[in-house]
């Protein structure tokens, strides 16, 4: 594993308890990072994290980010496939 030094000014650091808080705290917010751009699943960013499936939506959630992870437009084509998938059953 890549093991990198970051400086992080005294009043930042000053929010956390422990450095090992600020390092998951780095941490995390890096495998949300890459969740969102799509270079990770769900699946594995609760296995990088070492938390559960559901617990990274509640992690999420608290960040203020969803889980669902399409634009507008790929959603809406979901829908469109989806409907018409429907009126032909």
């Amino acid at each position: 594993m890549l093991a990198i030094t970051v400086d992080i000014p005294d009043e930042l650091a000053a929010n956390f308890d422990t450095p090992d808080a600020i390092r998951r705290a780095l941490f995390e917010d890096f495998v949300i990072e890459q969740r969102q751009r799509g270079v990770i699943s769900l699946g594995k960013a609760a296995e990088l994290l070492g938390i559960s499936y559901p617990e990274v939506f509640e992690l999420l959630s608290s960040k203020g980010l969803s889980p669902i992870n399409a634009s507008t437009q790929d959603l809406d084509e979901s829908y469109r496939r989806f409907v018409e998938l429907m009126d032909k059953a």
